[in-house]
Order: C-alpha cells, then sequence, then structure tokens
C-alpha cells in the first residue's frame, strides 16, 4: 500500500539532513548538468560538449532551501573525473557566474570568448539562468577526454576559496587542491560523452505494518576526488546519479540512523550507515537499498 511519510517522518529527516551538513561543513547547496533551459539530460550522456550547461540550486527531488548555493561569485572548470587533468581552456576570471537566492542569475566572466546564458525554466521567479560549460568557441573550447569513457567532472567553487591566480587557465597545487579548486569548498557533477555508470540509491522504513518509502531522504556521495554531492530520494524512496566514471565512492546517511538492512544488487551486506565501493568499467550499475528501523513516536 502507498503511503507518504508521516510529518513526524519528515522532521526526522530535516534533523538528519541537519546532522550531515554539520559533518561535513563544506560548501553548501549543489550543482548539475542540464540542457540550456535547465531540462533534465538522461543518464547526464550528452551528444556534445557544447550542449552542457551548468545549473546551480534545488535539483531532483531537492528541498528547495537544502541545495541553494550561498550567495556570491564563484569560478567553474572541466576535468577529469580524478581531476588530474584540466579540460577548460580559458582563464579562471572568464569562468566566473554569480548566485543570488540559491541559484545561477548572471555570467560575469572576463578575459576570454564568453559563455553563453540560458533561462532556467525550473526558477524564473528568481532570475536563475543556465551557463554554458564550454565558451562561444565551442567545440574548441574545453579539450576532449582521451579516456575511452569520454567522463568529465564540471566544477564550482567560491571565489574567496579559489587557490591560484584566476588569469591563468590552470593552477597546480596538491592535497586535496585541484587545479586551484580545493575539494573541501567546492561542489561537482559528472557527465560524459561516452559511456559510464548510474548508482541507484533507495531508501526504506520498516514499521510494524511493512515496509513505506523514505521520501526526500538525503544521501551524501563523496566521489574519487573527495568532493561531498548531496542527493535526495524521490517519493518512491529512491534517487539516481549517473554520468559517473570508474572509481572510489562512498554513500553515507545520517549517522544516527539505525539500518536494518543493506542490501546491494540483491547481495544482503552487514547494515551500516555507510557504504562504499569501488566501480569498474562493464561492471553492473549498483543499486543500494538502506532499510532503516522507524523510530518516529506512533
Amino acid at each position: 500500500m502507498k503511503r507518504c511519510v508521516r510529518p513526524l517522518l519528515a522532521l526526522a529527516f530535516l534533523a538528519g539532513a541537519h546532522n550531515l551538513a554539520a559533518q561535513n561543513k563544506g560548501l553548501s547547496g549543489a550543482i548539475f548538468t542540464t540542457l540550456s533551459d535547465g531540462s533534465s539530460v538522461n543518464a547526464n550522456q550528452y551528444s556534445s560538449s557544447c550542449s552542457v550547461y551548468l545549473d546551480g540550486g534545488p535539483g531532483p527531488h531537492a528541498p528547495a532551501k537544502a541545495a541553494g548555493l550561498p550567495d556570491g561569485d564563484y569560478y567553474f572548470q572541466v576535468t577529469n573525473p580524478s581531476g588530474s587533468l584540466l579540460f577548460s581552456t580559458d582563464p579562471v576570471s572568464n569562468r566566473k557566474v554569480t548566485v543570488a537566492n540559491g541559484v545561477f542569475v548572471a555570467y560575469t566572466g572576463s578575459g576570454g570568448a564568453p559563455h553563453v546564458m540560458g533561462l532556467d525554466q525550473d526558477h524564473p521567479e528568481l532570475g536563475a539562468r543556465t551557463i554554458a560549460v564550454a565558451n562561444n568557441t565551442c567545440p574548441n573550447d574545453f579539450l576532449l577526454s582521451p579516456e575511452a569513457s569520454r567522463a568529465y567532472k564540471v566544477w564550482v567553487t567560491p571565489v574567496a576559496n579559489f587557490l591560484g591566480d584566476p588569469k591563468l587557465v590552470d593552477n597546480p597545487c596538491s592535497g586535496g587542491c585541484f587545479h586551484g579548486f580545493v575539494a573541501s569548498t567546492s561542489k561537482t557533477d559528472n557527465f560524459t560523452l561516452g559511456p559510464s555508470f548510474c548508482l541507484t540509491l533507495q531508501k526504506q522504513f520498516l514499521e510494524p505494518f511493512g515496509l513505506i518509502p523514505g521520501v526526500h531522504w538525503e544521501f551524501d556521495v563523496t566521489d574519487t576526488t573527495g568532493v561531498v554531492n548531496s542527493f535526495f530520494t524521490d517519493s518512491t524512496g529512491q534517487v539516481k546519479a549517473c554520468g559517473l566514471a570508474a572509481g572510489a565512492y562512498t554513500v553515507a546517511e545520517d549517522p544516527s540512523q539505525t539500518v536494518v538492512s543493506l542490501t546491494v544488487n540483491g547481495v544482503s551486506l552487514p547494515p551500516s550507515t555507510i557504504y562504499s565501493f569501488t566501480w569498474k568499467d562493464k561492471q553492473p550499475d549498483p543499486v543500494v537499498l538502506f532499510v532503516n528501523l522507524d523510530t518516529t513516536p506512533q
């Protein structure tokens, strides 16, 4: 029987989200790739680098206030999934955007060919815009990945947290820093011009009468570079993150939860609020199901 999560359970979710945010203490909010009008793309796969636009703020299933970026100015870049190779070819200063009310509202770059803006269909009342990842010299702007997967990672970091000279294209750095972008104070999204994998996360609660979906439940996914991105389940208790490349990942939920079962692709594992895995090419896409004990007062 299909049921909505009770208001008390929704409060439990908000508390869990707060706990996770307190632990990560990194940049709040989210970014994602999209088409010029803000519409979604199947599995984050694009036919051309010129079709990839950057969007910020609440993504699919995310509560409005949970995923808005802090207001201010940001730089963005395109790399390979590990962050070792920079594919953007214009100066960092030319890859600059402004956030207001949690969404991108303007392209404010300088020092190179401009990046085109699109009108975001999701939040027109906020003046939301999308920003082309490549500038208007595309397809010559950012380099094609030499990897067979044709997988890419787009990063956003606050201008105040950038390390280096924005007049330069590349700013070598180390220790959790990638071309001037520090992983702990950045947000990322993955996209491909070729094959990749999708990570499906599912949430259920065990109650005396059976299982109910965990709606708008937060999962934090740490990627191969150490960046933590948040994803929220839909009305069925599921969320899918696509465009991911091979590498090591960790999925975490509210550590205060009581997990009664953890299942990955139908195989039972020891219950835990954290699941780590390494994905390799041609492996099955992981489907991870967390079943938690509903401790909400009846």
